[in-house]
């Protein structure tokens, strides 16, 4: 049965600049690092600059051997150790010892909890700060935009809002802990195919490039890398792949017109690993620090290019400065740990690691309520599945192939070594032991003359059947199709029409095709396990059971069939972006194409009502969510203009959480899609229990990129406003409107 226990809760009442009220929330963190300015940092970096030969300063500009996956050159001289840059964002990566494998970015987003963002990134924030590690490589925020993309789960989702509220509090937490972030990948590293193409010498020629307009530029891709920067993050990494045909890591366009001319960003741009084509021109481009050094690209090749007046000094020192600010931003020049990436710094972090697993799942289906479980009647269960249970691969194996066995993470350079991890079949097992279940299993899905001889098995007919798929991605290579692994489709089939409740849990990076499936009678429930990381077992069970009530949504659309998105991985080298704007649930808005499930959608235990809509010009007094190292400028972008205030009610009988989401309708002049995301809380509350939610408009929310005035406008007439529980139309529980 559902618990009715309660959960310790945040009311906070934001967007990603504003708080209205943060009473018990994540401002109340304690944090590590010596809190300064940019102008004190800068001041600081160009102090230190000054006292560097031309050589130290160009050997700066280039990553050397050491003992990260980056390492910046020491200058004893002046006391200063040299940088440390370490994997990944969701954990310390690199194959070392000792770090927690956090929950991945697909996996934060879906519990669309503002308070567990910030938490998750602490926690994680911790861990690089414990081990001496200065620059953190991530957040990762490209947005999901090919469902087959294989680093889909590392990102946020499909939306730019959703995506900048995760990053944003991203970059809080880690920084709150003296560790710098780096936004990435930047820009448009929507595929994998193709991003890195050469010669049999291995002379570069070119990756794919990401073609598209000012327009969508700004109001998607941008956006989250924009939210960075204005919370204050410390670098960001320049892509493998070409922007309107010029190389991302040499683009003057995105780097110094966009990024540091338009967004003001302070800090510096550092290469993808293998990313710099080009020496001098890269840096005249916009790259400060060429990773990881051994091209022979930049550092001491620069003092030749300074001689010769290709590149002057002043940009070399800016290089420079641009490096060692965040530093001195985030008082790692005071008493930081010595690097040791083997240190132990796990601390108790496996406690919010379930926590934002468990939060993370979401239930897509619940025939009859199926689910939860009753451990008083609902005595007997079947699991099948190989993704029930651990890879035989192992785990370092679980982050380098398409494997068997429950996936914890995707692959590549974002994959966390883990310390342990727990299957969903051991979490069941201790589940019968202690409330006396009868649990069988077959975890070989390709025996089914097993498979069929379990469903003469004493006790079947009257068993609930858990059926457990998978499907795994990686960097490096984009996924061949959205089927589950080794026939998943064919074991859910096989199972479903033989017994008559059976529950699939799907335990993908991103985006499935279930339409095998999915309308089957006997498929009475589906779980969206997600990327539960190593608190897999306890959580999937947690939900199960009812011990947590889901109230998670979901970050991406699921189509019934591949072609529906209107998006897909390009084989040639020109990516061509025609879709603009009109991504994921704007594009199925605007062709009016149903999907199974929708952007924001998720199912709950308990239900939930809304009332009192009023929409006002807001007149509360501000309390910025904003540190010392914040980057706003003068910008009044980010200024709340309008607050949308509702109630909302528990109806139902168990404790739960619910996410309104507020959907926005822009007048005609604004050519935005049918309704785009502006806003969301998840809330949490008792059985009977109200609460009162404002949401925050801003400036930038309402505007939208004006590709003639080259600013961000706001257009006249009528904007509507929706209420909803997900993308989907029919989800909307209250409306209203504003005039401007």
């Amino acid at each position: 049965m559902v618990s009715t226990r309660s959960f310790v809760t945040f009311s906070t009442v934001c967007f990603y600049l504003t708080c209205l009220s943060v009473a018990g929330s994540h401002a109340d963190v304690h944090s590590t690092s010596t809190r300064r300015t940019w102008d004190q940092a800068i001041a600081m970096a160009k102090s230190f600059v000054r006292h560097l030969n031309l050589t130290e300063k160009c050997a700066m500009t280039a990553g050397i051997k050491g003992r990260c996956a980056g390492n910046v050159l020491p200058i004893p001289r002046l006391n200063f150790t040299g940088l440390c840059f370490q994997d990944s964002p969701s954990g310390v990566g690199d194959g070392i010892l000792y770090a927690t494998a956090f929950v991945p970015g697909i996996q934060i987003a879906a519990t669309w909890d503002r308070d567990l963002f910030y938490k998750r990134a602490v926690a994680i924030g911790r861990e690089f700060q414990g081990k001496g590690i200065n620059f953190a490589l991530g957040p990762m925020m490209n947005i999901d935009r090919n469902a087959r993309h294989g680093r889909n789960w590392e990102g946020f989702g499909a939306d730019p809002y959703l995506s900048g509220e995760n990053a944003f509090l991203y970059v809080q937490g880690l920084q709150d802990q003296g560790v710098v972030a780096t936004a990435k990948h930047y820009i448009c590293n929507e595929q994998e195919t193709n991003r890195i193409y050469a010669t049999q010498n291995l002379t570069y020629i070119r990756s794919y490039s990401a073609n598209l307009d000012d327009k969508t530029m700004h109001e998607i891709y941008l956006w989250p890398f924009a939210a960075s920067v204005a919370a204050g993050v410390g670098s960001v990494m320049c892509s493998y792949n070409e922007v309107n045909n010029t190389p991302a890591c040499q683009n003057d366009k995105t780097l110094n017109q966009l990024l540091k001319g338009e967004l003001g960003y302070l800090g510096n741009v550092m290469s993808d690993w293998g990313a710099t084509k080009t020496g001098a021109q890269s840096a005249l481009g916009g790259l400060d620090i060429d990773m990881p050094g051994s091209d022979g690209l930049m550092g001491m090749s620069l003092v030749e290019e300074v001689r010769k007046g290709k590149i002057s000094e002043s940009r070399i020192d800016d290089m420079i400065i641009r490096l060692l600010s965040p530093y001195y931003l985030l008082g790692q020049d005071q008493g930081y740990p010595t690097v040791d990436l083997d240190r132990d710094v796990l601390e108790n972090h496996y406690q919010i690691n379930r926590e934002i697993s468990t939060a993370g799942i979401i239930l897509l289906k619940n025939t009859n309520y199926v689910l939860p479980f009753n451990v008083t009647t609902d005595k007997h269960f079947f699991v099948y599945g190989e993704a029930a249970t651990q890879s035989r691969h192992g785990f370092v194996g679980a982050g380098e192939l398409q494997h068997g066995g429950a996936t914890y993470q995707g692959g590549g350079s974002g994959y966390v070594e883990p310390t342990y991890a727990i299957d969903p079949l051991t979490s069941l097992l201790l589940k019968s032991r202690d409330a006396h279940l009868q649990i069988r299993y077959i975890t070989d899905q390709s025996d089914y003359l097993l498979i069929e001889s379990s469903f003469r098995y004493h006790g079947f007919h009257q068993a609930k059947c858990l059926v457990f798929i998978s499907a795994f991605s990686s960097e490096g290579f984009d996924r061949l199709d959205l089927l589950p692994a080794n026939d998943g489709n064919l074991l859910v089939r096989t199972v479903a029409s033989h017994c008559a409740n059976t529950i699939v849990v799907v335990n993908s990076v991103s985006q499935l095709d279930l339409e095998a499936w999915i309308d089957h009678p006997n498929v009475t429930g589906v779980i969206w396990s997600g990327m539960p990381a190593s608190e897999y077992g306890p959580a999937i069970v947690d939900v199960l059971f009812g011990d947590y009530n889901p109230g998670d949504k979901l970050v991406f659309t699921i189509a019934k069939k591949a072609s529906d998105y209107g998006t897909d991985i390009t084989l040639s080298f020109e990516s061509n972006y025609v879709e603009g704007v009109f991504l994921d649930y704007r594009h199925f808005d605007k062709n009016n194409i149903t999907p199974r499930y929708y952007f924001g959608y998720g199912l709950s235990y308990t239900t939930f009502s809304f009332s009192q809509l009023v929409i006002s010009k807001t007149t509360v007094d501000r309390q910025r969510r904003i540190r010392s190292y914040a980057n706003q400028g003068t910008s009044t972008l980010f200024e709340p203009v309008y607050q949308i205030t509702f109630t909302i009610t528990n109806a139902g009988k168990v404790y739960g959480s619910e996410v309104p989401q507020l959907y926005l309708g822009f007048p005609t002049e604004a050519a935005e899609p049918p309704k785009v995301l502006r806003g969301f809380q998840r809330v949490y509350l008792s059985a009977g229990e109200s609460k009162t939610v404002t949401l925050v408009l801003s400036q930038k929310d309402i505007s939208y990129w004006n590709v003639v005035n080259q600013k961000w406008s706001i257009a006249s007439g009528n904007y509507s406003v929706w209420i909803s529980t997900s993308a989907n139309s029919a989800d909307i529980k209250l409306t209203g409107f504003f005039k401007i």
